[in-house]
């Protein structure tokens, strides 16, 4: 059976995805400027959770270390924002401070995931 860790992982994810999934179809995201503030933030508690469950489960060779985190963090972040952009998800006048705003959340939330997981979970 599975620890805890992933399915704590497992269960955050499915809200996750269900809570983007509403955003998109009721529009939050465009009636809420401070609604994809709040999803890129917990996408960066995500994946730093989701580092931990893969590491927890030996199906990556890797220490959760803050490098690795922040390696993967860097890769997903920059992978979303690129598919973003690739579907036309942007505004000219206010690209490169939206982009940037996304990262930089992202991440904090990422690195503050990883601070939290590496005090609580033992």
């Amino acid at each position: 059976m599975p620890p805890l860790i992933v399915w704590l992982f497992l269960f955050i994810a499915t809200l996750f995805a269900a809570t983007h999934k509403i955003a998109v179809a009721a529009s939050l995201y465009w009636y809420y400027s401070w609604f994809d503030i709040v999803m890129h933030f917990w996408g960066g508690l995500l994946i730093a959770l989701g580092v931990r469950a893969l590491t927890h489960l030996k199906l990556v060779k890797l220490q959760p270390t803050l490098f690795v985190t922040v390696a993967v963090l860097l890769a997903l972040m920059i992978s979303w924002e690129v598919f973003e952009f690739s579907v036309g998800l942007w505004d000219r006048e206010t690209y490169v401070f939206d982009t940037a705003k996304d990262l930089l959340v992202g991440f904090s939330g990422g690195v503050i995931g990883f601070l939290l997981l590496k005090y609580l979970v033992k």
